[in-house]
């Protein structure tokens, strides 16, 4: 079979390049996919922040739920803090020669013109009391230690960039303020460099970062030291043993790096996971993408097909015979495929970095694993693809697959529709299951409504065709003339070969359209809920990350021509979603005054219930899920893993961009450690706005790590911070987008290319290379509106799906104008070129040579 495979291939060289292109395409997707994935994994900070300890101690960063024999886990905003007794029991370690705590506070210098000196890459600028200097270790370059209050050390680069040496004075923003500091030394991390990589250094006197940190006698970390002589592993096992049981883990080698970035971590953490689903959903894609190639490849060989199974070749050698060949080209595949995916995934890290999604650490780490991956997975989607494509023509019994040949009796099988009907159910039901889950999880499962219709119209393809094709070349052949009506023929004659081309175009509408539909009604929606919950006249926000100091809101209280001020700040609760433990975004109120500056569009219940203790506000998307109304009672579990019963004292629909469950601000309080306000809103007296804006422009002198912005301007804000945390989304959507488009063009190119034959004998009767490229226009245009039809029915079907998640009515509302027409025109015009181009070069021959090609082909 293998011999008989590879003598098909060189006789039926466009239809094996243009299956070989598709499954090097797929194979390219994965192996870049699993690249990412694998240098995630691998990477650490490029300087360990506790690179001087033997092993770090903390106490376990999230909240596990056991629920029967399973346990879910899920990370805590504010994990607890490891208690003195805790710290002291660590010390009693034998082999252990100093336990250091610490606790990293918000501490962000001032430059000379008042703008906040973030870390490298803009990360973040933690404090930290002298002490915990020993933990990479910091040693000083200049000067001092600090000792009183009013000292600070900093780190070279800090120094350098605010244009400050030891004893100079400069202005550090924390959770008390902004208060003037004396540099009493500089300082320089383990190994000579002037900071660590990822975030700027500044060290307390021991009293000062207790007070700031709130950390007085506990810590977030323990950094352990060993004694001389002790080897690091020996004293980890060790001190495992000690936390064993007591909901403390001890972290070394990577883990311990990653500990000392927290943020560094997280953004490696989504960087990695934010491939494992595109790997998925690309595999599915290639299955119906390869599926579909391999289907017009075997198409095209009905005659050759049947005349094997005519001189007794079985349905078994059949089958075999197209194995050997998915075999050959999933060989053939891997690895020019992991060599192309080696740059994309170079180029998919250089966005990720660029907008601040993944820190510099990450490295594009290259290695057999991603070539052995992509390379199964090719040969996995390549033989399910063969399967498929082969089952019919493999079925034929000898007598009649000459005429089969000639005329193909059944479009579609019946296993066929039998699986269509049920991605079909499928897609339904995740439909409505997502409009009563609601919010965005409601809006996340519409890719996989997305996914299982492409799948049931890619099964069916033939069927809508054989149904569009008649109305829409009956129209194209009344508008034109010879050549239209040509098409028309030629399309309905051909119902296989049009129906392959329009499921790739479909595709391709599909996922570009749901990217497209979903992203903008997501983005609108929340945008207009912003903008009706909002009814504050002017906003005070953090110039840079780490939050607002509650002296900003203080200060605004005494400001003339101000009548309300509340602050509000963020975290996340864990409570159920669809059965499962889940964070969940929250806010944080004063209740007495957020009513006058927030508008949260209660349907039941008020404000005023926050003041009564275990009350709380939930978005109408998470009180639908559970059948919840004003009154109800639920289990969750706050900031730091505490477990709460909650009671519902209030349901509103604005929650997206703010929060599924709203505490008041006393009831989270000593549950968030020292954060900061995310912002603070200010409603001013009536006809007191201007007066109100003239004392804003003195707060700033005092307050300059705070910018003003009036609602409209909160509104950008805010939406800017959503398009920014949904570029890894968009960025996955656009590779598998690409992916699709560039099957679509192979199709095209494919299914015209291997026509040559049939060119040759019009051009022999007559029909002159501009007639036939005409024809050629038409057909692709019968099969584009076929595919564009079919695709946007499917986008439409998951903009409703969205707008019934968000809104609760599945209204088609939030088309994109002039954005979607554009995206079909482009769709369209891609369709033309990769058939006219493939059209031109087929025609490029004389028609006698061309009939011999094609004999041959």
């Amino acid at each position: 079979m293998l011999r008989l495979a590879l003598g098909t291939i060189r006789t039926r060289k466009i239809g094996f390049f243009g299956s070989l292109a598709a499954v090097l395409v797929a194979v390219t997707l994965v192996a870049a996919c699993v690249t990412m994935i694998q240098s995630g994994m691998r990477a650490t900070p490029a300087v360990d922040r506790f690179g001087a300890t033997a092993a770090v101690v903390r106490a376990d960063p999230n909240l596990r739920v056991r629920s029967g024999e399973d346990e879910e886990v899920v990370p805590l905003k504010a994990p607890p803090r490891l208690t003195a007794e805790r710290l002291a029991t660590l010390r009693a370690v034998p082999g252990v020669a100093a336990v250091v705590g610490d606790t990293p506070f918000h501490a962000q210098a001032l430059g000379e013109d008042g703008e906040p000196l973030p870390g490298g890459g803009d990360g973040p600028s933690l404090g930290h009391g002298w002490q915990a200097a020993r933990l990479t270790p910091f040693t000083l370059s200049a000067g001092r230690a600090p000792v009183t209050g009013s000292e600070v050390a900093i780190d070279a680069d800090l120094a350098r960039r605010a244009s400050v040496r030891s004893g100079s004075r400069i202005r550090v923003v924390t959770a008390a303020g902004t208060r003037p500091f004396t540099v009493s030394g500089i300082v320089r991390p383990r190994g000579g460099r002037a900071a660590l990589p990822s975030q700027a250094t500044l060290f307390f006197a021991e009293t000062t970062a207790a007070r700031l940190s709130g950390a007085s006698g506990t810590a977030d970390v323990a950094g352990v030291i060993a004694r001389p002589g002790i080897p690091a592993a020996e004293l980890a096992g060790r001190l495992r043993t000690v936390v064993h049981g007591t909901g403390q883990e001890v972290l070394t080698g990577g883990e311990r790096a990653r500990a000392g970035a927290p943020e560094t971590a997280e953004k490696l953490e989504y960087s990695t996971l934010l491939f494992g689903p595109m790997a998925g959903i690309g595999g599915f894609l290639a299955v119906f993408v390869i599926g579909g190639t391999l289907g017009l490849s075997v198409l095209q060989r009905r005659r050759e097909i049947a005349l094997l199974r005519a001189i007794g070749a079985t349905s078994g050698q059949i089958r075999r015979m197209i194995a050997a060949e998915a075999v050959v080209l999933a060989l053939l595949a891997a690895p020019p495929g992991y060599l192309l995916g080696i740059p994309l995934a170079r180029l998919l890290r250089g966005l990720l970095v660029d907008r601040g999604l993944a820190p510099p650490e990450f490295a594009v780490v290259t290695g057999p694993l991603p070539l052995l991956v992509a390379g199964a997975a090719g040969l996995v989607l390549t033989l399910l693809s063969a399967f498929t494509a082969v089952r019919q023509a493999s079925r034929f019994r000898p007598a009649e697959a000459l005429q089969e040949a000639a005329r193909p009796r059944r479009l579609v099988t019946v296993p066929r529709v039998l699986l269509a009907l049920a991605m079909l159910a499928g897609g339904l039901a995740i439909l409505m299951l997502s409009r009563h889950a609601g919010g965005q999880v409601g809006v996340a499962f519409q890719a996989l409504v997305v996914m299982l219709l492409m799948g049931a119209a890619a099964l069916l393809a033939p069927l809508p065709t054989r149904l569009l094709e008649p109305p829409i070349g009956a129209a194209i052949g009344a508008v034109t003339r010879t050549t239209g009506w040509l098409a028309h023929a030629g399309s309905a004659a051909a119902v296989r070969r049009v129906s392959a081309a329009a499921a790739a175009i479909l595709i391709s509408v599909a996922m570009a359209g749901y990217a497209l539909l979903v992203t903008a009604v997501l983005d609108d929606t929340t945008a207009a809920q912003g903008r009706d919950r909002v009814v504050a006249d002017r906003i005070l926000l953090p110039r840079a990350g780490g939050g607002l100091p509650a002296e900003a809101a203080d200060a605004a209280r005494r400001l003339p021509g101000a009548e309300t001020v509340s602050a509000v700040r963020g975290t996340e609760v864990v409570s159920y979603v669809l059965g499962t433990p889940d964070a969940l975004p929250a806010q944080a109120v004063d209740p007495a005054t957020a009513g006058r500056v927030l508008d949260l569009g209660l349907r039941e219940g008020s404000l005023e219930s926050l003041r009564t203790p275990g009350t709380v506000l939930v978005s109408r998307t998470h009180a639908g899920e559970h059948g919840w109304h004003a009154g109800s009672r639920f289990r969750g579990w706050l900031p730091d893993g505490t477990p709460a019963d909650l009671r519902v004292g209030g349901i509103f629909d604005r929650s997206l961009g703010f929060a599924d469950i709203v505490f008041s601000e006393t009831a989270l309080a000593a549950h968030m450690g020292t954060g900061m306000d995310d912002a603070v809103l200010i409603r001013a007296r009536p006809g007191a706005t201007g007066e109100l804006d003239r004392a804003l422009r003195a707060l700033r002198r005092d307050q300059p790590a705070v910018r003003v912005v009036d609602r409209a301007g909160y509104g950008d804000a805010a939406h800017t911070s959503i398009q920014q945390n949904s570029f890894g989304t968009y960025l996955v959507l656009a590779v598998l987008v690409s992916f699709s488009a560039v099957s679509l063009v192979n199709t095209l190119v494919m299914g015209t290319a291997a026509r040559v034959g049939e060119f040759a004998l019009l051009r022999a009767v007559g029909a002159g290379r501009r007639q036939l490229i005409r024809m050629i226009t038409w057909e692709t245009v019968i099969t584009t509106v076929i595919g564009v039809l079919g695709g946007s029915a499917i986008a439409c079907v998951a903009l409703a799906g969205a707008n019934g998640a968000l809104t609760g009515t599945m209204r088609l509302t939030g088309l994109p104008l002039p954005q979607y027409p554009l995206l079909l025109a482009g769709v369209a015009a891609m369709s033309l070129a990769a058939s006219l181009a493939a059209s031109v070069l087929v025609l490029g021959a004389r028609p006698i040579d061309a009939l011999r090609g094609g004999a041959r082909e």
